[in-house]
């Protein structure tokens, strides 16, 4: 009996194990995500200072406006000082075309006045310019070969207006007014009047212009006294 009891037991451990499911391998672990690299910000100062309070916002763009506004002042004191020294040296030329200039002038507003009144003054005033133009057109070339390339000069291109004025606009403006139409006039005198203000300032300025220690050109060193006396002693022997 005891028999039939051990023999049912184990027939009863060998059926349970023969249903119990072999155990499912362990799945590996997911991948780890990919490490998230941070894009550095810009340098240019523009959303790396959105962190920044108005008041240091306002430094900054304070700072920068007034470097740049030195900045600005250091290059244009530059340049005048360029076009001073080019004008210094040719101040005999401007004077002589600022002269010209004005004598010209004077001869169109006389001949205009001893036209008041007559009937052609028009056209004789037409005949007046042309025979003006051929010496314009010489004092065109002096100041062409003065400042060949231009842009050296600070009151080249004054003269340059002046002298297309006197040859064209100027004694237009009188044939007009001498018909009765003194618009063209006014403006082609406005225009002279200007032009010969300015020249006459800057060629005032640029007269008594002298060159200090920061306008001169770097002079060439001296040699020294050890050398001097080495040349000195060498002259001796021989």
């Amino acid at each position: 009996m005891k028999r039939i009891v051990i023999y049912l037991g184990l027939g009863i451990v060998v059926l349970a194990a023969g249903c119990t499911e072999p155990a499912k391998p362990t799945p590996p672990p997911p991948p780890k995500p990919a490490p998230v690299v941070e894009v550095p910000k810009p340098a240019d100062g523009g959303a790396a200072d959105a962190h920044l309070g108005m008041m240091e916002r306002h430094a900054i763009w304070l700072a920068k406006k007034q470097a740049d506004e030195k900045l600005a002042k250091e290059l244009a004191a530059e340049e005048e000082s360029r076009l001073r020294k080019f004008d210094k040296t040719k101040l005999a030329t401007h004077l002589a075309l600022l002269a010209f200039e004005k004598k010209t002038r004077k001869a169109f507003d006389d001949a205009a006045e001893g036209l008041k009144g007559k009937p052609d003054a028009a056209a004789q005033m037409e005949k007046i310019a042309d025979k003006q133009r051929k010496a314009i057109e010489a004092q065109a070339k002096i100041l062409r070969k003065m400042d060949p390339t231009g842009g050296n000069s600070n009151i080249g291109t004054d003269h340059d207006v002046t002298l297309n004025a006197l040859a064209n606009d100027y004694p237009a403006g009188l044939a007009a007014a001498a018909a009765g139409d003194e618009q063209p006039l006014a403006e082609a005198s406005k225009e002279l009047d200007k032009r010969f203000k300015k020249m006459e300032s800057w060629l005032e300025e640029v007269k008594n212009f002298k060159e200090t220690k920061d306008t001169k050109e770097p002079a060439a060193a001296k040699p020294a006294k050890s050398a001097k006396k080495a040349k000195a002693a060498k002259k001796g022997k021989k």
